[in-house]
Order: C-alpha cells, then sequence, then structure tokens
C-alpha cells in the first residue's frame, strides 16, 4: 500500500489524539490529587487510544498499532480498578505520550523508517500485567514497591513543531466563496466598462493600460477561485467507502459472493455535491446488489466467475466529474421491463411496444416501478431510481443507462463539480437575458425556420434523424416576441434521461456567473432555478432545464411519438 500520500494526514491526525490523550491524562492526574477519579476523563483516553490503533493499523505501522493496544489495555485495567493509579503509573503513560511522538517525529522524516516501542512494552507489561500485582497502602497514592518505568529522554520538539494544516468550518469557506462571487460580477462589470471605453476613448494608451490591468485582475480573481475551491473539494472515496459495509451485509444475507472494486476514488469534488451524492450512489447500489449480480449458482451455469464484481467509479470530464455504478451481473431485460411497467399501469401496451429496448431502459425511473415480484428491505417498493433521477436533476446533472442482457448494466451520472460558481451559457429571449447552466447543455444549432414541425401538439426538429421536442423560450417566459426569422437558434439540453431543444433569439456566449437563490415568497417559479447579476447591474434569471422538459411531454409519451416518427420516416 503507497501510504506517501497520507502521511502527513495521518501524522496530523495522530497527534491530535495524542494532543487530546495528554490534556485528558494532566486533567486526570489533577483529579486525582484531589481524590477524584474521573471514569469520563478515562474513557475519552480510551476512544483516542482506539481510533489511532485503527488508523495505524489502516496505514500499516503494525508497531504503533501494537503498541497503542498495549496501552488500551492498561489504561483499561486501571479503569477496571485492577491497577490503582499511583505516580509511576503516570509516569508510565506520561512517557507512553512520549514514545509516540518521537516516533511520529521519525515518521515525518521517513515513512519508512523502523519504529521501536520495545522498552516501552517492556514497562507497561511489568507495570499493568504482572501477577500478584502490590496493593495500596489505605490512605497513601503511592506505592514504593511498583517497578520503575523505563522512559524516553525529555523531547520538546513537539513544542515548537509547526503544523502543515488548518481546520477551517465550511461555513467560512462558504463565506470567502459568496466574497469571491461579488469579485466574479465586479470583473464582468469592468469588462463592460472597458468595451464602453474603446468606444468613447481615443487614447490607445490608456485603453492598453486599462485592458491589461483588466486582465491581470482577471486573472487574480479566477487564481483566488480556484483555490477556494480547491480548499472545499474532497476527495469522493469519503462517499464511497461507506458502501463496503452494505456489499458485505448484503453479501452475507443473499448469499451471494460480491466484490465491491473502486477506480478514481481520489477524485475531488465540491463537498456541497459530495453531501448530496450518497443517496442517489445508495440506491444504485442496492439496485445492483439486488437485481444486478446473480446468485452463486446462476453465475456458474452462465459460465461466470462464481464472484459478481461491482465496481464504483470516478473521473473528471471539463468542469464535470462523471461517477458509474457498473456491475457484471445479468443485465436488464427489455422486455421485462416492458411488460412490467405495463402491468403496473406506468405506460399503456401499444406505447411500451413502440419504444426501443434503450428507451425502454428509462422506464426504470418511473415513481413506482419495480420488477421484483416481492418486498424486501432493499427492493420491490417501487421506490429507488425515480429518488436517483430527482436529485441528479435537482443538482443540474444527467443520467444515462447502458445494459447487455447476460453482461452487466452500467448507470453513468454527469454533475457539475460545485453549485455555487457555475458556466452558463447566456442567451437573449425576447430582449430579456437568460442564464442556460452548461452542466445541462448539450450544443447550440441554427436551423431553418421551416425544419420546424407540429407533432401531436409539440414542436419537434430531426436532429441527426431522430426527433427533439423543442420549446420556444419567449412563448414559455411570456416575454416580447421578435418577428418571424429564417433562421432559429436552438440550444440542444439534457437533464436526467431526457433531452430537448430551447429556442432562443441570439447566443451571447459563455460566462461564468454566481447562483442567487430566490426568496421563499416568490413561491414555485416554473422555468427559473435562480438569478444572478450581470457586470451591468442588472439581473438574469438562471434556466431550469428540468422543468421545462418535463412540461414537454410526459417521459413516456415523449419517447413513444419521437420513435413513432422516426419509424415512419
Amino acid at each position: 500500500m503507497d501510504i506517501s500520500l497520507l502521511i502527513e494526514e495521518f501524522l496530523d491526525d495522530a497527534n491530535g489524539h495524542v494532543e487530546s490523550v495528554e490534556v485528558a491524562l494532566m486533567e486526570l492526574e489533577k483529579r486525582w490529587g484531589e481524590g477524584v477519579l474521573d471514569d469520563t476523563l478515562l474513557t475519552l483516553m480510551l476512544g483516542n487510544l482506539h481510533t489511532l490503533k485503527g488508523n495505524s493499523g489502516m496505514m500499516g505501522f503494525a508497531p504503533v498499532q501494537q503498541y497503542v493496544h498495549k496501552l488500551e489495555s492498561a489504561l483499561k485495567n486501571v479503569q477496571e480498578r485492577v491497577v490503582p493509579l499511583s505516580t509511576v503509573v503516570f509516569e508510565a503513560f506520561y512517557g507512553a505520550v512520549s514514545a509516540l511522538r518521537s516516533n511520529f517525529t521519525k515518521l515525518a522524516v521517513d515513512p519508512k523508517a523502523d519504529l521501536d516501542f520495545s522498552d516501552e512494552m517492556m514497562s507497561l507489561d511489568m507495570l499493568f500485567f504482572t501477577k500478584n500485582q502490590p496493593q495500596p497502602v489505605p490512605g497513601e497514592k503511592e506505592v514504593p514497591l511498583q517497578p520503575q518505568v523505563k522512559t524516553r529522554g525529555e523531547d520538546l520538539s513537539y513544542i515548537t513543531q509547526k503544523s502543515t494544516t488548518l481546520k477551517v468550518s465550511f461555513e467560512k469557506l462558504d463565506e470567502l466563496l459568496n466574497l469571491v462571487g461579488e469579485l466574479v460580477i465586479h470583473r464582468t462589470s469592468l469588462n463592460a466598462l472597458e468595451k464602453r471605453l474603446q468606444e468613447k476613448v481615443s487614447d490607445r494608451a490608456l485603453l492598453e493600460a486599462f485592458n491589461e490591468a483588466s486582465q491581470l485582475i482577471g486573472k487574480s480573481s479566477t487564481d483566488l477561485r480556484e483555490a477556494i475551491m480547491k480548499a472545499r473539494m474532497l476527495p469522493i472515496k469519503s462517499v464511497f467507502q461507506r458502501f463496503q459495509r452494505l456489499v458485505r451485509d448484503h453479501s452475507q444475507k443473499s448469499g451471494k459472493e460480491i466484490l465491491l472494486r473502486f477506480e478514481g476514488e481520489d477524485t475531488e469534488l465540491d463537498k456541497t455535491v459530495i453531501d448530496e451524492i450518497g443517496e442517489p450512489l445508495l440506491h444504485l447500489i442496492r439496485n445492483a446488489v439486488d437485481h444486478g449480480i446473480e446468485s452463486v449458482e446462476e453465475r456458474r451455469r452462465a459460465g461466470k466467475a462464481s464472484t459478481g464484481l461491482l465496481t464504483l467509479s470516478a473521473c473528471h470530464e471539463s468542469n464535470h466529474i462523471v461517477i458509474a455504478v457498473e456491475d457484471d451481473g445479468r443485465g436488464m431485460d427489455p422486455d421485462r421491463i416492458r411488460s412490467s411497467a405495463v402491468a403496473k399501469g406506468l405506460i399503456e401496451a401499444t406505447e411500451a411496444e413502440a419504444l426501443t429496448a434503450q428507451e425502454v431502459l428509462h422506464l426504470l425511473f418511473l415513481p413506482g416501478f419495480s420488477t421484483s415480484s416481492e418486498v424486501t428491505e432493499t427492493s420491490g417498493r417501487g421506490i429507488g431510481l425515480d429518488v436517483v433521477k430527482k436529485i441528479v436533476t435537482s443538482l443540474n446533472g444527467m443520467i444515462d443507462i447502458s445494459s447487455r442482457t447476460g453482461d452487466g448494466t452500467r448507470f453513468t451520472i454527469k454533475l457539475p463539480l460545485t453549485l455555487a460558481i457555475i458556466t452558463a451559457l447566456m442567451v437573449e429571449v425576447g430582449g430579456e437575458i437568460f442564464a442556460i447552466p452548461l452542466s445541462g447543455v448539450l450544443e447550440s444549432i441554427r436551423i431553418q425556420a421551416d425544419e420546424i414541425h407540429e407533432v401531436g401538439g409539440t414542436e419537434v426538429i430531426n436532429l441527426r434523424d431522430q426527433l427533439l421536442p423543442i420549446r420556444r423560450l419567449d412563448g414559455f417566459y411570456k416575454v416580447n416576441k421578435g418577428g418571424e426569422r429564417d433562421l432559429e437558434y436552438v440550444v440542444v439540453v439534457g437533464s436526467g434521461e431526457k433531452r430537448g431543444g430551447l429556442v432562443v433569439d441570439r447566443l451571447l456566449g459563455q460566462q461564468e456567473i454566481v447562483i442567487k437563490a430566490l426568496d421563499d415568497y416568490l413561491g414555485d417559479l416554473p422555468g427559473i432555478s435562480g438569478g444572478t447579476v450581470l457586470g451591468d447591474g442588472s439581473i438574469s434569471m438562471i434556466v431550469d432545464i428540468s422543468s421545462i422538459l418535463s412540461g414537454l411531454k410526459s417521459s413516456t409519451k415523449e419517447r413513444t411519438f419521437v420513435t413513432s416518427e422516426k419509424r415512419s420516416a
């Protein structure tokens, strides 16, 4: 195991536990001098030692793990009144703290250094684990007959030790990010001012100096934003590792053999996204272990390895993170999904027959859908994948499915790295400027006006031999409608499993925007997810792609008429 990337974090955490033990030990000694044995302090010390022991074992530092285990046992003997407290006992514990600090200093210099606790282990054995422990004389605190503890020489280097980490509350980072957001707005305002100056000022030297200063401010604000965003980033490993116990327990209950494998677990994303992504992954993993991966007997009959493989992976893709949950199980049977959806009344039989195999897979996201014939702890209630879709959509993300019968299934989630400052495609509609989150933009195209057709009351266009439903934003937002145009701009967007086109007047380009939440008293505003302040101080609404697409057609009907048109073409 390569510990080079974790050693600094481990040592910082380990020294924190040692310091907590030392502080509690000093308070324990003070209370003992007053004639009180405080069990709360002993429990606190045991908790810190237990955590330190576990972390040391995980890092592969067996000598530290073994010594802390011995120290735990010694402290337990004190807590259970097997060994009475005395000055010698306190000196032994203080010596243990010094021994741990000394060896941690070695590890800071060389993570592969030899660690030696032999003298300290021998002292603990003599003092706490020998038979016929001498009993204290009533009224006396010290027991002169106890063996002398051999301790290391006094090492005060920890007092002047410089820490390389600083713990900061997330609220403070949020406040910093808000200030950076204001800086982004002012930077945009500066760019707008520069354009106005270029139109009215003829002094080229002044304009060049202004342009240079503007670019430097822009670079500094971008660097500052990236630095703060990096401070808010956490590896997705912290989420992935939560599912090891879940998969292990399910394997035990179901009799299945499942190996959970991580890929790209060091991929980082914003803490706000980390906090939200756990529930969607929980449902996807439950779906994989319950429905996807077969029993040992079934896998053997299919010529597969008896152990099923479940892979959680993550990677960066531009300003997004792509998370995948993939299993090598039985895959999905489109005919079974189609029949189950019809039986549950989620779709008409004629509509179901018109769907392609890929479109059938998206029926899984309908509320109440399940192919399980009985209700268990993890499936059968029709609750799960619809929740996944709702959460992913609320995060301005997209989800897709790919599956082959007998080979396995893969769910892919694409999310923005942060939910605070995003890149948006700025568009003009009826004289108003709107921001479309770039995370939901698939492409933008320009088409002839006569390429738009109406099918079943919904306007559609033919995009690469597939019909795409569209929505005119001037009509949706009820803003001033421009005159008839020969050419139309269409922004192709996606949300969850749905795709559609938004017709706009003009494309203004990409821009970083700061998301500002709308006050609750405004109520539910269809098609609006928030607002942002532009460089000139005006307000621009952020387009809610999800609500606009859901208004085109219900997901089932939309896929039906698209497929039917393709077949009749």
